[in-house]
Order: C-alpha cells, then structure tokens, then sequence
C-alpha cells in the first residue's frame, strides 16, 4: 500500500492541464523522484488530451459530480476500481490529479479517501484569482453550449454565495463555490482527514514557475526545472470578448432551432477553429465593470481567511488577490463582433456547405446568428 498519497485537485483554470501534461510527460523522472504518477491504460479515450484521474473518480463518486449520470458512473466502474487498487499497491508516494475533487461535498470526499485506504494523505491545490477565474470560468461556460450573459452568469453565483457556507457545502449546484471559496475547500478536506493541505498560487505565466511551486509543494524540488512539456495538438487558447459573445449567440440560435447535440457542437467546435487563426481578435474577456466591486469583495474574504485555515502556501499570496482598478478592458465594439459574426458566418458555411444552392437549416441558423448580433 502507497505509504503517501498526493492529491491534485487543482481548481479550473488555474494551470492544472498544464501540470499533468508535465507529470504525464515526466512520470519517469517523477518515479526517480520517489513519486508514483498512475496514467491509466485508457486515457486517452474520448476527449481528453492528457492523463488524468478525473473520470476514473467518476466510477466512484457518480452522481455526486453535477455533470455525471448514474449511466456514466457505471461505465466508469472498472477505471476506478483498477485505479484503487493501483494506488493499494503501489510502494511509496502516489500522486493523483483531478480537479473536479475540488468540487465534491465532506461525505464524497470521506468515501474517497476511505476507498484509497492510505492513512496519510496530502492535498495540493492550485489557485488563482478570481478577477482571472471567473472570466475563463464564464467562457466555458459558453463553450459548453449555454447562452448566459456575463452578467447574469455572476448573478446565479452570487445567489449561491449570499446563502452562506453552508449552503455551499450541502447544495449540489453550489459547486462552484465549493472550489473557489478556498478556505471552505481547505477545512471540507481537513475535517474529512487530509493531514497537510498545500495552496499553490498560479501567477498565470510564466508556466514554469508554477511548475518550480508545485514540484516544491508535493516534495519534489530536485524536478524544478524540467522543460515546460507543450501540449500536443491545437493549442487550448481562450476566446475573446467579441469572440464569446458570437458563440454565446449561436448556441442561443442553435437551441432555438433545435438542433442536436452533435450539430450544436460541430458548428461550435468549427467556429472556435476558425477564430483561431484570425490576426486581430478583440481583448480579453474581463469581469463586467458593474461587477468588479463584488468580485473584489469576495476575493478579499477568500484571501482572507485562507491563513486560519492552516493550510500551507507555496507561492505569493498576492496571487489570489483581485484590484479591480487594474481590469479595465474596454467592451467589445460593435465592429468587433461584427468581425467576430462574419468569421463564424464563414465557419459555418464551410463546414456545412451543400453541393447545391439551396439553403440548408444549418445555413439559415448562421443566418440567424448574424442577425442577432448588435
């Protein structure tokens, strides 16, 4: 039985796909280190780009994920039952990483660590601000097919947040706030018998510094300063501003439509390729000035409280922090979503071009689209 077990359970966004395209990449160098790095055998199933233990948790914990059906949790059975005994087995240090673990509720958690069976269990998470979180928190959001307006995206959290910790900690749709109010986090895995929590802060780039943090924060300082590994395929690269709002508005016009999943997400999927390869994209995606206050204000409680936790960080606190005075990016112009609109109207044409001129549901739903926009 592994004498130590390592959990990652780095929050979205906050430079955990990067970390385990390094430790996947340097699991060799990881085992010389004294740490034991799982990848499982059919990682690279489906989507995923990288080997990680999220969906091995899924056969597990089910249900208990937001995102997953009792019929998910089933075909995931196996995985995490080969993972458990991997980590029983195995001598020494494990490291596993998943970040959807920072979003199961004290009950979840107890299972889990009752089913791996190590008595001393460590947690590392990394964390970023949530003036950069919630930005990218709010595009997946959208890149997963929803509509919400930034605005009313925040409004849905901060409904969740005005009911207090313990609705956090019972609600299932509170997740969110589950793992990005970060002492709630550190205590729910404390109290469940984690003996030693470590908070590494994300400082965004350069990457390998968050590498240098983490490689100190799960014992290993002597692998500080492997290379940075580059993922491979596209490159996972945020939209913009202007950007989302277009996808934003054709997974509005898509659903009206009633399209299917698959024609949903294919004339998504090709809208974001193109916008990729354009010059000139628009900014970044900022926290709506009339929110920056309030974002402001939560993060100045998390920060906070974090240092009564007595969770260990690794990293500069300042990190976490969130100066609204320094996110002043401009909205998107109406020019630029147009730019936006046009490059998408052309994605959709040639994805879904007929060899005939007749227009096709597909054709009229980009239509649409363009006639959405401001």
């Amino acid at each position: 039985m592994a004498s130590k077990l390592i959990l990652h359970i780095g929050l979205q966004k906050s430079g955990t796909t990067f970390l385990q395209h390094m430790l996947q990449s340097n699991a060799e160098a990881l085992a010389d280190a004294g740490v034991r790095y799982p990848v499982p055998a059919d990682w690279n199933r489906g989507r995923r780009t990288v080997a990680n233990h999220e969906w091995s948790t899924y056969g597990l914990l089910g249900t208990e994920y937001p995102w997953v059906s009792e019929a998910r949790a089933a075909r995931e059975a196996p995985g995490w039952a080969e993972l458990r005994d991997d980590v029983r087995e195995s001598p020494g240090t494990v490291l596993l990483s998943a970040e959807a673990l920072s979003v199961v509720r004290g009950p979840a958690v107890r299972r889990l660590l009752e089913s791996l069976g190590t008595g001393d269990v460590e947690v590392v998470v990394t964390a970023r601000s949530l003036g950069r979180a919630l930005p990218s928190l709010w595009q997946q959001h959208i890149r997963n097919g929803r509509g919400t307006a930034f605005g009313g995206y925040l409004t849905g959290l901060a409904a969740h947040r005005d009911q207090g910790p313990g609705h956090i900690e019972d609600a299932p749709d509170a997740h969110i706030w589950r793992a990005f109010a970060l002492s709630g986090l550190v205590r729910r895995w404390s109290a469940a018998g984690a003996s030693r929590i470590t908070v590494v802060t994300s400082p965004g780039r350069p990457p390998a510094l968050l590498w240098r943090r983490f490689a100190e924060a799960i014992g290993a300082p002597g692998l500080a300063d492997l290379p940075p590994v580059r993922e491979e395929g596209p490159a996972h690269t945020g939209l913009t501003a202007p950007e989302t709002l277009v996808v934003a508005a054709l997974n509005d016009a898509v659903r009206a439509e009633n399209r299917t999943g698959r024609d949903a997400d294919r004339a998504r999927q090709a809208v974001i390729e193109r916008f990729r390869s354009r010059d000139r994209r628009g900014g970044r995606v900022a926290v709506p000035p009339e929110w920056r206050e309030r974002v402001a204000e939560w993060s100045r409680e998390d920060v906070a409280a974090l240092p009564g936790t007595g969770a260990a960080v690794v990293g500069d606190i300042g990190d976490l922090s969130y100066a609204p005075e320094h996110d002043g990016d401009p909205a998107p112009t109406p020019e630029e979503v147009a730019a936006a609109g046009a490059e998408a109207a052309l994605a959709l044409a040639s994805v879904f071009a007929e060899p005939h001129p007749q227009e096709s549901p597909i054709r009229r739903g980009a239509r649409k689209v363009r006639h959405k926009l401001p």
